[in-house]
């Protein structure tokens, strides 16, 4: 299955799972994505979605970054969104991990619903 077929297939599946979930009747859902990589591989990547207005782009000294964007809340949207990621991260050697639906940027307060994980 193509990288997009896999995104729309779980997004689509994991979307009408939330129907039931009164705290996801929003118009807009925050997107956490979860990447991993070398450190000076994630700072490029977290200097560009940043660059875009993206969230928690600032702690890409691990192994692991978590930059969280919001959007509309329909299967397109998120599939742009993820594809759009997913290119970024394959020109700079990064993983694409999983991508979680989340009630608030906040990750204290927030709670999640994950939309996508990798098969790779």
């Amino acid at each position: 299955m193509t990288e997009k077929g896999s995104f729309q297939k779980q997004v689509s599946g994991n979307l009408l799972k939330m129907e039931a979930m009164p705290q996801f009747a929003v118009e807009r859902l925050w997107l956490t994505f979860y990447l991993c990589g070398p450190p000076e591989r994630l700072k490029l990547v977290a200097e560009r979605l940043a660059a875009d207005g993206w969230q928690n782009t600032g702690d890409w000294e691990g192994a692991f970054l978590y930059p969280k964007v919001q959007v509309e809340r329909t299967v397109s949207a998120i599939v742009s969104v993820a594809l759009s990621v997913q290119a970024l991260c394959d020109s700079f050697t990064v993983d694409l991990l999983h991508i979680d639906a989340d009630t608030s940027p906040d990750v204290r307060r927030s709670q999640f619903v994950t939309l996508y994980v990798s098969d790779r």
